[in-house]
Protein backbone atom coordinates (compact mmCIF):
# COMPACT_ATOMS: atom_id res chain seq x y z
CA UNK A 1 0.00 0.00 0.00
CA UNK A 2 1.50 3.21 -1.37
CA UNK A 3 0.74 6.69 1.18
CA UNK A 4 0.22 9.68 -1.21
CA UNK A 5 0.47 13.81 -0.62
CA UNK A 6 -3.28 13.24 0.43
CA UNK A 7 -3.44 10.90 2.92
CA UNK A 8 -0.64 13.16 5.40
CA UNK A 9 -2.84 14.82 7.82
CA UNK A 10 -2.76 18.27 6.85
CA UNK A 11 -3.00 20.97 9.81
CA UNK A 12 -6.21 23.64 10.51
CA UNK A 13 -4.08 26.47 9.46
CA UNK A 14 -1.94 25.17 7.00
CA UNK A 15 -3.40 27.50 3.98
CA UNK A 16 -2.38 30.94 6.21
CA UNK A 17 1.43 29.44 6.47
CA UNK A 18 3.96 31.78 4.20
CA UNK A 19 7.68 31.80 4.02
CA UNK A 20 8.07 34.84 6.34
CA UNK A 21 6.49 32.85 9.07
CA UNK A 22 9.62 30.49 9.05
CA UNK A 23 12.41 31.02 10.93
CA UNK A 24 15.43 32.26 8.77
CA UNK A 25 18.65 30.86 10.29
CA UNK A 26 22.34 32.55 9.47
CA UNK A 27 24.76 30.25 7.58
CA UNK A 28 28.67 29.70 8.33
CA UNK A 29 29.43 30.90 4.28
CA UNK A 30 27.98 33.87 5.07
CA UNK A 31 29.96 34.88 8.37
CA UNK A 32 33.01 33.36 6.23
CA UNK A 33 32.54 35.89 3.25
CA UNK A 34 32.45 38.76 5.51
CA UNK A 35 35.27 38.47 7.18
CA UNK A 36 37.50 38.05 4.22
CA UNK A 37 36.17 41.21 2.80
CA UNK A 38 37.02 42.46 6.39
CA UNK A 39 40.20 41.65 5.83
CA UNK A 40 40.94 42.51 2.32
CA UNK A 41 39.88 45.81 2.25
CA UNK A 42 42.00 46.21 6.05
CA UNK A 43 44.84 45.05 3.67
CA UNK A 44 44.36 47.80 1.10
CA UNK A 45 44.38 50.18 3.85
CA UNK A 46 47.41 49.38 5.21
CA UNK A 47 49.10 49.19 1.96
CA UNK A 48 47.85 52.78 1.14
CA UNK A 49 48.96 54.07 4.42
CA UNK A 50 52.45 52.39 3.54
CA UNK A 51 53.03 53.73 0.09
CA UNK A 52 52.20 57.12 1.29
CA UNK A 53 54.81 57.18 4.31
CA UNK A 54 57.50 54.92 3.22
CA UNK A 55 60.03 56.57 0.76
CA UNK A 56 60.34 55.24 -2.81
CA UNK A 57 62.23 56.49 -6.02
CA UNK A 58 59.78 59.30 -7.96
CA UNK A 59 60.67 59.55 -12.09
CA UNK A 60 62.40 62.68 -12.85
CA UNK A 61 62.91 64.58 -16.18
CA UNK A 62 65.91 63.70 -18.44
CA UNK A 63 68.59 66.57 -17.30
CA UNK A 64 69.92 68.03 -20.50
CA UNK A 65 73.58 67.96 -20.34
CA UNK A 66 75.84 71.20 -20.51
CA UNK A 67 77.27 71.42 -23.98
CA UNK A 68 81.39 71.47 -23.81
CA UNK A 69 83.66 74.06 -23.49
CA UNK A 70 86.20 74.47 -26.27
CA UNK A 71 89.00 76.74 -24.44
CA UNK A 72 91.63 78.16 -26.39
CA UNK A 73 95.22 79.28 -25.26
CA UNK A 74 96.63 82.40 -26.87
CA UNK A 75 100.05 83.91 -26.36
CA UNK A 76 99.92 87.64 -26.41
CA UNK A 77 103.28 89.91 -26.40
CA UNK A 78 103.03 93.44 -24.98
CA UNK A 79 104.59 95.85 -26.47
CA UNK A 80 105.20 99.72 -26.31
CA UNK A 81 104.53 100.32 -30.03
CA UNK A 82 101.79 103.55 -30.74
CA UNK A 83 98.46 102.17 -31.85
CA UNK A 84 97.62 102.92 -35.33
CA UNK A 85 94.93 105.23 -35.94
CA UNK A 86 91.22 104.81 -35.99
CA UNK A 87 90.47 106.32 -39.78
CA UNK A 88 93.54 106.71 -41.68
CA UNK A 89 93.57 108.91 -44.28
CA UNK A 90 94.74 108.07 -47.85
CA UNK A 91 97.79 109.72 -49.34
CA UNK A 92 97.14 112.99 -51.75
CA UNK A 93 97.08 112.03 -55.27
CA UNK A 94 100.46 113.14 -57.00
CA UNK A 95 100.25 115.88 -59.39
CA UNK A 96 102.88 114.66 -61.26
CA UNK A 97 100.70 111.85 -63.04
CA UNK A 98 97.62 112.60 -64.96
CA UNK A 99 94.30 110.58 -64.73
CA UNK A 100 94.40 108.30 -67.59
CA UNK A 101 92.90 109.47 -70.73
CA UNK A 102 89.40 107.85 -71.44
CA UNK A 103 88.91 107.51 -75.46
CA UNK A 104 85.48 108.74 -77.01
CA UNK A 105 82.83 106.28 -77.60
CA UNK A 106 82.56 104.94 -80.53
CA UNK A 107 79.16 105.76 -82.60
CA UNK A 108 77.52 103.17 -84.34
CA UNK A 109 76.72 104.10 -88.08
CA UNK A 110 73.87 106.11 -88.72
CA UNK A 111 70.73 103.66 -90.38
CA UNK A 112 68.61 104.60 -93.47
CA UNK A 113 65.65 105.37 -92.22
CA UNK A 114 62.76 103.87 -94.88
CA UNK A 115 59.94 106.49 -95.41
CA UNK A 116 56.35 104.72 -95.10
CA UNK A 117 52.76 106.04 -95.47
CA UNK A 118 50.74 105.85 -92.48
CA UNK A 119 47.53 103.52 -92.57
CA UNK A 120 44.91 105.06 -94.91
CA UNK A 121 41.99 104.16 -97.42
CA UNK A 122 44.63 103.93 -100.36
CA UNK A 123 46.89 101.93 -98.63
CA UNK A 124 45.04 98.18 -98.98
CA UNK A 125 47.78 96.67 -96.40
CA UNK A 126 50.84 97.60 -94.65
CA UNK A 127 53.97 94.94 -95.18
CA UNK A 128 55.77 94.97 -91.88
CA UNK A 129 59.25 96.08 -91.81
CA UNK A 130 62.19 95.46 -89.15
CA UNK A 131 63.81 98.32 -89.99
CA UNK A 132 64.02 102.10 -88.68
CA UNK A 133 61.16 103.71 -90.49
CA UNK A 134 60.15 107.56 -91.48
CA UNK A 135 55.92 107.78 -91.75
CA UNK A 136 55.14 110.10 -94.44
CA UNK A 137 52.36 110.93 -97.08
CA UNK A 138 51.61 107.75 -99.50
CA UNK A 139 53.38 109.96 -101.80
CA UNK A 140 56.59 109.61 -100.59
CA UNK A 141 56.22 106.08 -99.76
CA UNK A 142 58.96 104.08 -100.34
CA UNK A 143 56.94 100.64 -101.95
CA UNK A 144 60.35 98.43 -102.31
CA UNK A 145 60.75 95.37 -99.70
CA UNK A 146 63.73 94.65 -97.44
CA UNK A 147 64.90 91.45 -98.49
CA UNK A 148 67.00 89.63 -95.52
CA UNK A 149 69.78 87.40 -96.66
CA UNK A 150 68.02 83.86 -96.57
CA UNK A 151 71.07 81.24 -95.29
CA UNK A 152 71.03 78.08 -97.56
CA UNK A 153 70.73 74.89 -95.46
CA UNK A 154 72.46 71.85 -96.78
CA UNK A 155 70.58 68.54 -96.80
CA UNK A 156 71.26 65.88 -94.63
CA UNK A 157 73.47 62.81 -96.53
CA UNK A 158 71.32 60.00 -97.05
CA UNK A 159 72.59 56.87 -95.81
CA UNK A 160 72.85 54.03 -98.18
CA UNK A 161 71.49 50.70 -97.61
CA UNK A 162 73.98 48.14 -97.37
CA UNK A 163 72.87 44.97 -99.68
CA UNK A 164 71.60 41.19 -98.82
CA UNK A 165 70.83 38.78 -100.52
CA UNK A 166 68.10 36.93 -99.01
CA UNK A 167 69.19 33.76 -97.18
CA UNK A 168 72.41 34.38 -97.06
CA UNK A 169 74.85 36.21 -95.02
CA UNK A 170 74.32 38.16 -91.66
CA UNK A 171 71.86 37.50 -89.33
CA UNK A 172 68.75 35.34 -88.90
CA UNK A 173 66.42 35.17 -92.29
CA UNK A 174 63.53 32.99 -92.00
CA UNK A 175 61.05 33.38 -95.65
CA UNK A 176 58.02 34.54 -95.22
CA UNK A 177 54.65 32.47 -95.48
CA UNK A 178 52.95 32.43 -98.70
CA UNK A 179 49.11 34.37 -98.96
CA UNK A 180 46.81 31.22 -99.45
CA UNK A 181 44.76 33.84 -101.49
CA UNK A 182 48.13 34.72 -103.48
CA UNK A 183 48.71 30.47 -104.08
CA UNK A 184 45.18 30.33 -105.05
CA UNK A 185 45.49 33.25 -107.74
CA UNK A 186 48.38 32.33 -108.73
CA UNK A 187 50.09 35.92 -107.71
CA UNK A 188 54.10 35.91 -107.85
CA UNK A 189 56.60 38.48 -107.54
CA UNK A 190 59.57 40.38 -106.19
CA UNK A 191 59.17 42.33 -103.00
CA UNK A 192 62.30 45.04 -102.03
CA UNK A 193 62.38 45.54 -98.46
CA UNK A 194 64.65 48.45 -96.56
CA UNK A 195 64.87 48.08 -92.98
CA UNK A 196 66.93 50.06 -90.12
CA UNK A 197 68.31 47.40 -87.16
CA UNK A 198 68.98 48.88 -84.00
CA UNK A 199 71.80 48.11 -81.24
CA UNK A 200 70.37 44.84 -80.35
CA UNK A 201 69.72 43.09 -83.72
CA UNK A 202 65.56 43.81 -83.77
CA UNK A 203 64.38 45.31 -86.82
CA UNK A 204 63.45 48.79 -85.88
CA UNK A 205 61.66 50.03 -88.80
CA UNK A 206 60.90 48.51 -92.40
CA UNK A 207 59.40 49.61 -95.94
CA UNK A 208 58.68 48.33 -99.05
CA UNK A 209 61.23 50.48 -101.43
CA UNK A 210 60.26 48.72 -104.17
CA UNK A 211 56.78 46.44 -103.94
CA UNK A 212 55.46 44.46 -106.15
CA UNK A 213 52.06 44.75 -107.45
CA UNK A 214 50.25 42.31 -104.78
CA UNK A 215 49.87 44.11 -101.79
CA UNK A 216 49.31 40.42 -100.36
CA UNK A 217 53.21 39.77 -101.10
CA UNK A 218 54.11 42.88 -99.83
CA UNK A 219 52.47 42.59 -96.28
CA UNK A 220 53.73 38.91 -95.89
CA UNK A 221 57.48 39.91 -96.55
CA UNK A 222 57.50 43.25 -94.07
CA UNK A 223 55.74 40.95 -91.62
CA UNK A 224 58.51 38.32 -91.75
CA UNK A 225 61.15 40.84 -91.59
CA UNK A 226 60.13 42.43 -88.65
CA UNK A 227 58.77 39.93 -86.43
CA UNK A 228 60.90 37.20 -86.73
CA UNK A 229 64.40 38.94 -88.17
CA UNK A 230 67.29 38.74 -86.40
CA UNK A 231 70.88 40.21 -86.67
CA UNK A 232 73.89 40.28 -84.35
CA UNK A 233 73.93 43.37 -81.81
CA UNK A 234 76.19 46.23 -83.00
CA UNK A 235 75.44 49.59 -84.21
CA UNK A 236 72.43 50.68 -85.71
CA UNK A 237 72.59 49.49 -89.47
CA UNK A 238 70.35 49.80 -92.51
CA UNK A 239 69.73 47.08 -94.71
CA UNK A 240 67.84 46.31 -98.14
CA UNK A 241 66.95 42.93 -99.53
CA UNK A 242 64.46 41.55 -102.54
CA UNK A 243 62.60 38.59 -101.28
CA UNK A 244 61.31 36.44 -104.18
CA UNK A 245 57.37 35.09 -103.95
CA UNK A 246 57.72 32.41 -106.99
CA UNK A 247 55.08 29.22 -107.26
CA UNK A 248 56.05 25.53 -108.15
CA UNK A 249 54.73 25.01 -111.37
Amino acid sequence: MNATASDWPVPADASEMTLSSLPLRPSANSSLVSVLTLVIWSGCVVVGIAGMALPYLRPQPPVKAAPPVNAELLSVDLTSDPLPPLNPTPPPPSLAQPPPAVPPPVMPPAQTMIAVAAPSPQIAFAVPIQAPVQIVTAKEASYRTVETPTVAVPPAPVAMPHPLTFGQGEGKQPAPEYPRQSLREGQEGTVTVRMTVGEDGRVLAAEASSPSPWPLLNTAALRVVKSRWRFSPGAVRLYEVAIRFQLNK
